[in-house]
């Protein structure tokens, strides 16, 4: 039916072959009644419909089912944005809704150029930000390009990858200060001057770019350039934020404030909401902030009740400190294999973002990174492939994991990396 219905209706073919039915923290089950762990997503960091989030909704739906901000607020929207300004590392931080992470990056770009009266933003290759207008222009990540013109007003640098340095230096910490040597040296004066440069937008671990988390003095070198050029820092933590990486926010790993935090995905319990916070000295009064929100489905009432919901199960049941706690599990199994299988060259990320590097006779196999992402679909784990050259199994758990999960993610990847060199030794 999928074969069918997808290229006929939907055009674009669905990471897995199931129609998904229902859902539970880390588990889902498909119509014909499997069980997966999933570890292939990041659209909520609470995983599926956790009871606090799914009570909060039921109660909310029978009062509201959408008034717009943009006319006049109701009061979880109110109380969101004062519970996201006490959690963000950012100083004295306004708020702004946006209903997609896209939509936000796009809203933090603009505000960037708006408040710095330039227009030239920096991000890094294999970044992704999203899909609209700036945010897709400052993804320079395989695909993308292909969809949105590169433009004068964004340039680009790499990002430090420990394992595979672009710039071949020997270590972690090499590398960053490589990739910042390069930023000071070939972008800063020859890309763009820096009276130019509006921001520059980072993540704090790289996703697409195949799970890459430097150092913390690759943070502090931005900041250090930003400071120094008048240019603001932007943080994307669409993906990072709300406890996955053992924080509340990614970048808190670091020790670094940015100017503008993105917010998304794991903000809402799986509802469609994100946010932009910034520093509340950028702007006295700006258009596109009216109403302290996007559009009209921008901080939408269902949304924002699942956030409150979020923020308070986080609280109530400890999961930035799970996150890292089966992290450390996770990351120590995944390090066994490493040392075990030939395939095996890398495990890297932190709390509940990692992944393995899939190598084939010492270079980067994407024939065997997508045979072993089939065979763990098979054995009942949800996961997907990520990177330069799609050879890294991207491993994210909902911070609700639990250790027997762990355990048995483990086991399900032995039972499948088993299988794959099997094959691959024929």
């Amino acid at each position: 039916m999928l074969d069918d219905f997808y290229p006929r209706v939907f055009r674009c073919p669905p990471s897995f072959p199931v129609i998904v039915e229902r859902g539970f923290k880390a588990e889902v089950w498909t119509r014909d009644g499997r069980r997966f762990l999933d570890f292939s997503g990041a659209a909520t960091s609470l995983g599926q419909a956790h009871p606090k989030v799914v009570s909060r909704v039921k109660e909310g739906v029978e009062k509201l089912t959408g008034f717009s901000g943009l006319l006049a607020p109701n009061e979880p929207f109110l109380k969101l944005g004062e519970e996201l300004r006490s959690l963000v590392p950012v100083e004295n931080a306004s708020i702004a809704y946006a209903t997609t992470g896209s939509e936000a990056s796009d809203f933090a770009i603009q505000l960037a150029k708006f408040a710095t009266g330039r227009q030239v933003i920096l991000s890094f290759y294999g970044a992704y930000h999203g899909l609209t207008g700036y945010a897709l222009q400052s993804s320079p990540t395989e695909g993308m390009r292909r969809v949105a013109p590169r433009t004068s007003e964004a340039v680009y640098a790499p990002y430090p990858n420990c394992f595979r340095c672009l710039l071949k230096a020997d270590d972690c910490e090499e590398c960053s200060q490589a990739v910042l040597g390069f930023i000071e040296e070939e972008v800063l004066g020859r890309a763009v001057e820096p009276e130019d440069l509006a921001g520059i937008i980072v993540e704090p671990l790289q996703s697409h770019g195949g799970i890459l988390f430097p150092s913390s003095s690759f943070f502090r070198g931005l900041r250090e350039i930003t400071e120094s050029t008048g240019a603001l820092l932007i943080v994307d933590e669409v993906y990072t934020g709300f406890g996955r990486t053992g924080k509340w926010f990614g970048i808190e790993h670091h020790g670094v404030e940015p100017d503008i935090v993105v917010m998304g995905k794991g903000i809402a319990g799986g509802l469609p909401l994100a946010a932009v916070a910034f520093r509340g000295d950028l702007v006295e009064e700006w258009y596109l902030c009216s109403g302290g929100s996007l559009g009209t489905y921008a901080g939408h009432y269902l949304g924002v009740l699942a956030a409150l919901a979020t923020i308070e199960a986080i609280r109530e049941e400890n999961l930035v400190e799970n996150a890292l706690k089966r992290g450390e599990e996770l990351m120590k199994g995944l390090r066994e294999f490493v040392s075990r299988y030939d395939h095996v060259a890398d495990a890297r990320g932190i709390g509940c973002v990692q992944g393995i590097e899939i190598i084939e006779d010492g270079g980067p196999s994407k024939k065997l990174a997508s045979e072993l992402k089939d065979v763990l679909f098979r054995n009942g784990l949800l996961a997907i492939t990520v990177g330069r050259h799609n050879n890294v199994i991207k491993l994210t758990p909902p911070i609700t994991i639990t250790a027997e999960q762990v355990e048995e993610a483990l086991s399900i990847i032995e039972k499948s990396l088993e299988e794959v060199s099997r094959r691959a030794e024929r």
